[in-house]
Order: C-alpha cells, then sequence, then structure tokens
C-alpha cells in the first residue's frame, strides 16, 4: 500500500514504512540497483537519464516494492547505506517526493487537507504534497477538475528536485470518468 507507506501510517509493518529497516529486508537485484541508478542520477541533475518512467509488471510482479524502493531511496538516500550492493550510486541531495495512489484517492470527494481545505485532484494532491505554495499554482484547476497544462507543471517543478510516484493510475483515471465536468468528464 503505497499511499499508506509514504504517509507513514503506523499501521503498516516498519519493516515497510522505516527506509533503514526496508533497505534491510530488501534484496537489490541488477535490474532494481539500475533503476535506482537511473533515478538517482536524474534527481541529482546528471544530464541523459529517463526523467519520466514506467513499470510494467504483472500482477504480484513488485511494482509496489519498486515504488517503495524509490520512495525510501528519494526519502532518505543515506538509508541505502545499508546495502553494500548500493555503493556508488548518486546522491540527489533533498528531494520532494508527492506520492498519488490511485485506488485510494477518492475521484468525487477528493481528499480533506489540514485547514478544512478540499483538494479534488491527482494534480492537486500532488501539488499539496510539496507545499502549500505548490498548490498554489494548480489552485484553480484542480477546484475546477481541469488538468493543468505543461507551463503550470513547470512550475510545480522549480525549486528541489521533485520524485513524483504514481500508484494505479487507471483505476482513479476510471472512477473519475463518470464525474461529469461541464460538457465533459
Amino acid at each position: 500500500d503505497l499511499g499508506a507507506v509514504a504517509a507513514g501510517d503506523p499501521n503498516i509493518p516498519a519493516v515497510y514504512r522505516d527506509p533503514e529497516s526496508f533497505f534491510r529486508a530488501t534484496y537489490l537485484t541488477a535490474d532494481m540497483r539500475g533503476l535506482l541508478q537511473e533515478v538517482l542520477a536524474a534527481l541529482a541533475g546528471s544530464p541523459g537519464h529517463n526523467r519520466v518512467l514506467k513499470l510494467r509488471t504483472p500482477f504480484g510482479g513488485g511494482k509496489s516494492h519498486t515504488l517503495a524502493t524509490l520512495l525510501h531511496a528519494a526519502r532518505s538516500r543515506s538509508a541505502l547505506s545499508v546495502l553494500p550492493e548500493a555503493k556508488g550510486l548518486p546522491d540527489p541531495g533533498k528531494v520532494d517526493v508527492a506520492v498519488f495512489d490511485g485506488e485510494k484517492f477518492d475521484a468525487r470527494d477528493g481528499a480533506t487537507v489540514p485547514g478544512g481545505r478540499q483538494i479534488r485532484t491527482m494534480w492537486g494532491w500532488l501539488a499539496w504534497q510539496l507545499g502549500e505554495e505548490y498548490y498554489d499554482v494548480v489552485q484553480g484547476h484542480d477546484q475546477d477538475r481541469i488538468s493543468p497544462g505543461g507551463d503550470v507543471i513547470k512550475r510545480l517543478l522549480t525549486g528541489k528536485p521533485k520524485l513524483f510516484l504514481l500508484d494505479e493510475v487507471l483505476k482513479y483515471m476510471e472512477r473519475s470518468s463518470s464525474i461529469r465536468v461541464e460538457d465533459s468528464t
């Protein structure tokens, strides 16, 4: 449950929630090391690395574990040091991480955050996790349920490196397609 891991839900066992415990229990395969190399190098600003990656795994293929690995590595790069196989992986420094779990995010009601603000869309939820100043950038889009354009998204990417982890987006899209917005869904 990536959303619960990202939120630090105390009901999630520490082996998933705590980065160091997680890495101690993780076998770093060559493919996983390659993915970490790619993502951490991109976050560190190294040229020539993919900035958008799509994980393709069959059911039970390790997608959630892979996303949790990326989450912990970006939030706590030093925790990777418990793995000898992680030696030499880039250190991007401080990284802003935002997670969208489409299975948990309610397409109709969204989420209520501290202060009573109602977040209505995937982009609003991602921006809110980056900070209120980033949410302000997409607030109109979020409240009108309109996806932001490239120039707006570019403003979300300012400052520290950003890692967006998206899980179960199709489930969210299926549910949100039934919500009427003007003459469309």
